[in-house]
């Protein structure tokens, strides 16, 4: 399998095009991600994660309302672009091992923001509305956000009938079961201003550690807002190991993100550090059927770069 992020085009003017190796080889997956996709309009132009936030969408339902635009605090189409190229070509892949036909697998930053907007696209779809930023509240359900604590904040999960009356008795509210303005799921999407507002009152009496041991015991679900130095301090993060820690010959002890997928027979691991630059250089044209006369012509003239130490 092959596997490029060149503008369309690029890869043809190189002879490496899909339909130039497939003729050689027609069992080859070949997977493309570019900006905008290898069809339409806008093929030819580049694209980055940015870009693709504010075309798919993205960055018009980020941050508060009536605020400048916002885009995801992650590369969020740059990631999730090759988590959809990756599913692709195992679907590719699967389909090439039982048939021994390959395909191209085509996907962009663009749909990949796209395909985050569930909620808002259902939305738009069904009722024409265009759906705008929210801060931290939900789409359709309330208080599901962050509220304000006496040292910062926490998130509240309270979407359900249920869950909704557990944290009013978890924090002293019983009154607003019964409050009119509250009564009902849909009463409080439609208040969720002035119901934050009631919420904070109470909230911002205490810690946020005090509301989280509080609203743990009565089986709420609630979560802090953790900075990274926070996330890699926390117990459960630390058990799940997500903070791996390798030696390096040079740089001695450094630290990288854990793999977040366990497997329980085939479980991922670190295997070695990341290369220097041109390291393996020798190894890969080897193994790719060149010469030593012809690598070493290709290290002299600086094409490649011969990093082995």
């Amino acid at each position: 399998m092959l596997v490029e992020n060149f503008r369309p085009g690029v890869m043809e003017r190189l002879g490496i095009g899909y339909d130039s190796l497939w003729r050689l080889k027609p069992s080859l997956v070949y997977c493309s991600i570019s900006g905008h996709g290898g069809t339409g309009p806008y093929k030819d132009r580049g694209g980055f994660d940015l870009i693709a936030q504010g075309m798919s969408g993205l960055m018009s339902i980020t941050g508060v309302p009536d605020g400048p635009p916002v885009k995801v605090g992650v590369p969020i189409t740059d990631i999730s672009a090759g988590i959809l190229a990756a599913n692709g070509v195992l679907c590719a892949y699967i389909h090439a091992k039982s048939t021994g036909q390959g395909q191209l697998v085509d996907t962009s930053l663009l749909e990949a923001g796209i395909a985050y907007t569930i909620w808002e696209s259902c939305g738009y779809f069904a009722d024409g509305d265009i759906p705008g930023p929210l801060g931290s509240a939900h789409r359709v359900s309330a208080p599901y956000q962050a509220l304000r604590t006496s040292d910062g904040y926490i998130n509240i999960g309270a979407a359900t009938q249920r869950t909704w009356e557990q944290l009013c008795r978890a924090i002293g509210q019983e009154e607003l079961i019964q409050d009119k303005r509250f009564l009902e799921p849909g009463d409080r999407k439609a208040r969720e201003v002035e119901l934050a507002a009631l919420l904070e009152e109470t909230f911002s009496r205490e810690t946020t550690g005090y509301w989280l041991e509080t609203l743990e015991k009565a089986g709420m679900v609630a979560g802090p807002i953790n900075d990274m130095s926070m996330v890699y301090d926390d117990p459960q993060v630390q058990a799940r190991e997500m903070k791996l820690d390798l030696e390096d010959p040079d740089f001695g002890t450094l630290h990288h993100i854990g793999i977040p997928v366990k497997l329980s027979a085939t479980p991922g691991r670190i295997r070695r550090r990341a290369p220097m630059l041109g390291e393996h250089s020798w190894e890969i044209l080897t193994e790719s059927g060149f010469g030593e006369q012809e690598i070493a012509g290709l290290f002299e003239s600086g094409v490649v770069i011969d990093g082995r130490s």
